[in-house]
């Protein structure tokens, strides 16, 4: 069957901004007067759980560490704010094959969606670093945190995505680029491709349909692995 919609999931399947985020998250641990430092290794570990501050929880239980819910959001939203600041002041291109593919659905008429389940404030300063490249009207819906009770791996933020498309998994192709990211796509029964980040690289992505570097093979064309999945126009 041809897929008719198509779903880019995580920030990190548009551009590269983990390093941001880490950066960030150091800056306000520091702040904070917390003596984590998250290098690239450890923050690759950490981006097997999903959500900052489910990130932050974790660490202090398995480190011992006492920090009360205010002090965990007052971090996280230190960190949104540090992150934010430095995409929307600067131009983060996008992942390569991005635009060609964003490009081929809007030609055969696809449906399009970014299944985020990130805050509102990282999702305007991702789209202002994209500047000209992306646009919140290239997509038909756009997720956010306000709109699940469950982020992912639990697969509420895709089934609301084609519960407000008029769209059934079996029509949809995801794109992820995190292993529990992955697991939220499939868990609400859609085929996913896999694209891992340069942070997320080594996890397991056992459970994607397809993995690839990168949405364009060598030619500069969007992947044919890609293209078998979404079906011949």
């Amino acid at each position: 069957m041809n897929k008719t919609t198509l779903m880019f999931g995580s920030i990190g399947t548009l551009m590269e901004t983990s390093d941001v985020q880490r950066r960030a998250y150091n800056q306000a641990l520091a702040e904070a007067g917390l003596k984590w430092v998250w290098t690239r290794d450890i923050y690759a570990e950490l981006l097997n759980q999903s959500g900052g501050q489910d990130r932050l929880r974790m660490l202090a239980s398995a480190t011992g560490t006492v920090l009360s819910p205010q002090q965990i959001e007052s971090i996280h939203t230190r960190k949104t704010d540090i992150a934010c600041q430095e995409l929307a002041s600067t131009h983060t291109p996008l992942r390569p094959g991005v635009a060609e593919l964003l490009a081929l659905a809007k030609q055969r008429g696809m449906k399009l969606a970014f299944v985020t389940t990130t805050n509102q404030a990282n999702i305007d300063a991702i789209f202002q670093s994209a500047g000209d490249a992306l646009h919140k009207s290239d997509f038909d819906y756009i997720g956010s945190n306000t709109q699940v009770s469950k982020g992912k791996p639990w697969p509420e933020a895709y089934l609301k995505a084609l519960e407000r498309l008029g769209s059934t998994a079996v029509q949809t192709l995801a794109i992820e680029d995190t292993a529990v990211s992955v697991m939220s796509a499939k868990r609400a029964g859609l085929q996913v491709v896999a694209t891992p980040g340069d942070i997320s690289g080594g996890q397991d992505f056992w459970q994607a349909d397809l993995v690839c570097k990168s949405l364009l093979d060598t030619q500069g064309a969007t992947d044919a692995g890609v293209l078998a999945m979404l079906g011949h126009d």
